[in-house]
C-alpha cells in the first residue's frame, strides 16, 4: 500500500529554471549562453545546494569569474524566476495531500526556495520537506534518498516518488521505492501510473 508520495521540486512542482535563464540571458542581455550554463552547474553551485557556503559567498565568487559587464545579481534573479510554478502538479497534490503523506526531496538553494514561497506559498503542501542544504546532501547520493526515506518514515514500497530527472531517479529504484519520471504537460499520464499503484486521487483542499 502507498502511503507517501515524493515530489521533486525543479522541473516537476517548478519548471526547470537553468535552461530558462540560459537562453534569456543570452536572448535579452547577450551573455554567452554556455558559461551561465557552467556557472550554474559547477561544484561551487553544488557545494551552495548543500548547505555548505552561503549564498553571498557563492555569487561573490559567480561575478567574479562573469565578463567585464555580466551581472551576477541580474544572473540570480532570472535563475529564481525562471522557476514557475506547473499549475498541473499544483493541483495534483492538493488532491493527495488529504490520504497520502506528501514530501518534498529537492537538491535545492536555501534562498531560492525562500523566494519561491514568498512567491507561490507552496510549502503548505508538504507534510515533510527534505532539502540538500538542510543535511549537507543531494541528488544523486544514495544517502540522500536514504535521509528521505528515513524522513518519511515509511518503507520504499510505501513510497511513489516523482521526478523528471531519470539518473538522479537510480538511488532511489536501488533502494526499491517505486518512481514515476514526470515531464511537462504529462500530468494526466502521471494520474494514470500512480493509480497502477492503487493510488486514490481525490478532491483536495
Amino acid at each position: 500500500m502507498i502511503k507517501a508520495i515524493v515530489f521533486d521540486l525543479g522541473g516537476v512542482l517548478f519548471f526547470e529554471g537553468k535552461a530558462v535563464v540560459r537562453d534569456k540571458l543570452a536572448r535579452e542581455y547577450g551573455y554567452d549562453a554556455a558559461l551561465i550554463d557552467k556557472i550554474l552547474r559547477s561544484p561551487k553551485s553544488i557545494d551552495l545546494r548543500k548547505g555548505l557556503i552561503e549564498d553571498d559567498e557563492f555569487w561573490q565568487w559567480v561575478q567574479r569569474r562573469l565578463p567585464e559587464g555580466y551581472d551576477a545579481g541580474l544572473v540570480k534573479r532570472e535563475w529564481y524566476e525562471g522557476y514557475t510554478l506547473d499549475r498541473d502538479i499544483f493541483e495534483l497534490i492538493g488532491k493527495l495531500k488529504r490520504r497520502y503523506r506528501i514530501v518534498a526531496f529537492s537538491g535545492n538553494i536555501k534562498s531560492r526556495i525562500d523566494f519561491l514561497e514568498g512567491r507561490y506559498r507552496f510549502r503548505s503542501l508538504f507534510d515533510v520537506e527534505v532539502y540538500s542544504f538542510d543535511h549537507h546532501a543531494t541528488k544523486p547520493e544514495k544517502k540522500f534518498v536514504e535521509i528521505m526515506l528515513r524522513e518519511s518514515n515509511c518503507r520504499p514500497e510505501e513510497i511513489i516518488y516523482v521526478d523528471d530527472n531519470d539518473s538522479y531517479a537510480r538511488p532511489a529504484r536501488e533502494l526499491g521505492i517505486n518512481v514515476l519520471i514526470y515531464a511537462r504537460g504529462e500530468a494526466d499520464k502521471l494520474k494514470r501510473e500512480m493509480q497502477k499503484w492503487g493510488v486514490e486521487i481525490n478532491a483536495g483542499f
